[in-house]
């Protein structure tokens, strides 16, 4: 069992991986690849993103497809 710390770090990683990789759409043996982790780490991270609405899945189970939520930016713009 990983440590709260341990989770917490894996969270960062999978955001940061996403941030730099806003178009990115990766699978979780996808992404364990590229991040280097094994799978069973990374299942109840990305859960937990989704759940935080940091980032989005489509499907269930290893075939599902995880993505960034970009976040919706409003510019207020004054005119003169």
């Amino acid at each position: 069992m990983s440590s709260e710390r341990d989770q917490l770090t894996l969270q960062m990683e999978c955001t940061l991986f996403f941030e730099n990789n806003p178009y990115a759409y990766q699978t979780l043996d996808g992404l364990s690849t590229r991040l280097g982790r094994h799978a069973d780490q990374l299942d109840g991270v990305l859960n937990r993103l989704v759940e935080l609405s940091i980032l989005n899945r489509v499907g269930d189970g290893t075939r599902a497809i995880y993505y960034f939520n970009a976040p919706y930016h409003i510019i207020q713009l004054e005119w003169s």
